[in-house]
């Protein structure tokens, strides 16, 4: 990839993510649910608003939904350092499960796939389709910061002899979006998050079999995905509603070094 190419996609990535954080919220002069309604977004009862929002952006206990993945990361990290584990597991999968196949490159992407498939049914989730859209994007675009800057750095050797081995990115993607189905229809059904959260499993164990990761690779990267998710629902302003994205347009472009198209946000 040219010089060129590369800064224009880095540039095009830093201005949509400053698109999607920008405040632009409206004081309204109605009611108090009124309001809560017309920043967030969400679908809730008119009745429990105030409620539902205190509950989920004041949480009793602010350090609960970061525990998991701590544990991931630690657990992860402290694996990446132990040969002799490493080593076992995979000696372990590859004797009895060993696998070749490229169905975790789409399984990766399937609780995305899902959110999106049950917004369209009409079964509406923890939030509308601009701030869940929004959230969507933010995780991954961190996630993939986070993941990739980390592969970069520690350049570890995967068990196939290649590089870039930790953390796992196809781990790290697949827990990321399975924990925004957690968060957008986990409160519809328990069931809706167990789905989501076995999908994003069934790719790290996929990847263990193909040998292309050791086992603190996988569990790194889910650690890294939650998080990712999770500190993206912490920071977003829930800004995305109707008024906002009328805000937005998409236009074509064409010039000599490349085409394509280009998202303008009128202030």
């Amino acid at each position: 990839m040219s010089k060129i190419s590369s800064k224009a996609i880095t540039i095009n990535i830093l201005l949509l993510f400053l698109i999607i954080t920008y405040p632009s919220f409206s004081c309204s002069t109605e009611g108090v649910k009124n309001t809560v309604n017309n920043k967030t977004g969400r679908f809730v009862q008119s009745s429990d608003t105030t409620q539902s929002l205190n509950k989920y952006n004041v949480p009793k206990n602010k350090l609960r939904p970061y525990i998991a993945p701590v544990a991931l990361i630690a657990t992860g990290t402290s694996l990446h350092f132990s040969t002799k584990i490493k080593n076992q597991v995979r000696n372990g999968i590859q004797k009895n499960f060993a696998w070749n196949g490229y169905i975790d490159d789409y399984v990766q992407y399937l609780p995305l796939v899902a959110v999106y498939t049950l917004y369209g049914s009409g079964i509406r989730g923890e939030n509308n389709f601009g701030n869940k859209t929004a959230i969507a994007i933010k995780a991954f675009i961190l996630n993939g910061i986070l993941t990739y800057g980390l592969k970069t750095q520690v350049d570890a050797l995967r068990p196939n002899g290649e590089t870039r081995s930790f953390p796992s990115g196809h781990a790290s993607k697949a827990f990321t979006l399975a924990h925004f189905m957690h968060h957008e229809y986990g409160g519809n059904s328990t069931w809706y998050s167990i789905g989501a959260y076995a999908s994003a499993t069934a790719v790290s164990a996929i990847r263990l079999a193909k040998d292309e990761h050791w086992v603190s690779d996988v569990i790194m990267g889910a650690g890294i995905g939650i998080l990712s998710t999770e500190l993206i629902y912490l920071t977003h302003q829930y800004k995305w509603d109707n008024q906002y994205l009328k805000k937005l347009n998409l236009f074509p472009f064409k010039n000599v070094a490349a085409k394509g198209f280009t998202l303008v946000y009128t202030f």
